[in-house]
């Protein structure tokens, strides 16, 4: 459905700097600078192409299944005096219910109290009390953070994962997004700072495993990050998409052997990644880039 891919488009365009300025924006109050991150519970006008006469508005809500998300509202229109009208809508609300959960951290504009008002919306929907999160708060804290990291805004993540962290250090899955996040963020040594531990206890965790690495290999303690991936390496089992993230796995061991300078070693390792990596995967198309 058209209207669905233009949404969709609009929801992922992340880059604010390209955005210019507009006097109408200005008269009504609309200003690009947010991601959707920032606006939680809110409602926004999503991305608007210069050549567009109509703005898209929805609301931005986080369902506790299944993550970020923006319920489609419909289209509005500003005036030259800054007014805010609403425009024909191609989705009439009783024909579709169209929500997009997003795994981009897109931009958009909060619409401000006026224009609520003269859209005839309520601050929040009713629907919205749905979608409250009922569990006890170190777990909502977790999810949370998940949600912020897996959208790409980890900066975030970790104001809710440190909070849980200080009550409940063995939440499940708290290290591994913590980790996560400090690694997203340019903190490696708190990664591995927090990760030795866990791996220690749980050295069967092959996320976590990799997290590590990923923190070693950052920090440049080229040794260390590659002991930690032959350690992942040997956690993956031979189902295909096992196979296609240990040839994953064996591309970041030969770049490490390369950065100490042991040419044998990453060879052996680039050979390995050819040799495992399942059709049509990431690696596949590395080794095979004219291949369909």
């Amino acid at each position: 459905m058209q209207i669905s891919s233009e949404l969709r488009s609009a929801v992922q365009y992340t880059n604010i700097d390209s955005v210019g300025s507009d006097p109408m924006w200005k008269a009504a109050g609309l200003n690009y600078d947010l991601h959707m991150s920032d606006c939680e519970n809110r409602w926004v006008a999503l991305y608007h192409k210069p050549e567009d006469t109509d703005y898209t508005y929805g609301f931005v809500y986080i369902d506790p299944q299944a993550g970020f998300t923006v319920q489609y509202g419909g289209r509005f229109t500003i005036g030259a005096n800054g007014k805010y009208s609403l425009a024909p809508n191609p989705i009439p609300p009783d024909k579709m219910n169209l929500k997009i959960r997003l795994d981009q951290n897109g931009m958009a504009a909060l619409l401000p109290p006026r224009a609520l008002g003269e859209l005839g919306l309520p601050e929040k929907p009713d629907w919205l009390k749905s979608y409250e999160d009922k569990t006890d708060p170190v777990t909502h804290k977790v999810n949370w953070g998940s949600f912020h990291n897996g959208i790409g805004d980890s900066r975030r993540a970790i104001d809710y994962l440190e909070s849980a962290y200080k009550e409940q250090s063995d939440a499940p899955k708290l290290v591994f997004e913590l980790v996560y996040a400090y690694n997203a963020v340019e903190r490696p040594e708190d990664a591995i700072r927090l990760s030795k531990s866990e791996f220690a206890k749980n050295p069967k965790d092959e996320l976590l495993c990799r997290e590590m690495a990923f923190a070693y290999l950052h920090l440049k303690s080229y040794k260390e990050a590659a002991t930690q991936y032959q350690d992942c390496v040997a956690l993956c089992g031979d189902s295909e998409s096992e196979m296609a993230e240990k040839s994953e796995l064996a591309m970041n061991l030969s770049s490490t052997y390369k950065a100490l300078a042991d040419t044998p070693n990453s060879d052996a390792w680039l050979e390995k990644a050819k040799r495992w990596a399942p059709k049509g995967s990431p690696v596949y198309r590395y080794f095979h880039p004219g291949e369909e």
